[in-house]
């Protein structure tokens, strides 16, 4: 089992840490019940142990969304992207946060892509599109 220490030393470990999917759904629920500032502390102290982790960026994006912080959260989501440009939850949540920031023109093709994709995502940007 990997232990704190041992994460600390070489926090690439991170990535396959049991606990890590457990960790990504508390800071979304704290996210979703109204606690953003302890969602972003988590997400924050799980990219300073592994800065290329997706799902914390994904989760500090939706912290940016929920708190109107519409910049960071389309400058975040874009370095997603960036990184896995076929993200479907990136693209529904970038469009999402050009749409809040009133930049529906810009919105608009990037959720008319994530809805022609499968899964959850797809079915938002579907939902955000009508």
């Amino acid at each position: 089992m990997t232990s704190f220490s041992d994460m600390a030393r070489n926090p690439a470990l991170l990535k396959d840490w049991a606990p890590l999917p457990r960790l990504i759904e508390i800071g979304l629920y704290a996210v979703h019940s109204g606690r953003p500032a302890k969602a972003k502390s988590l997400f924050e102290g799980l990219l300073e142990a592994s800065p290329g982790l997706i799902p914390a960026k994904i989760g500090l994006a939706l912290v940016s969304l929920v708190t109107d912080q519409f910049e960071q959260a389309e400058n975040g989501l874009r370095e997603v992207l960036s990184l896995q440009p076929g993200h479907a939850e990136a693209k529904v949540f970038l469009g999402l946060a050009l749409a809040l920031s009133g930049r529906s023109g810009e919105a608009g093709p990037i959720l008319e892509e994530a809805a022609k994709l499968d899964g959850p995502a797809a079915d938002l940007a579907r939902k955000l599109l009508d």
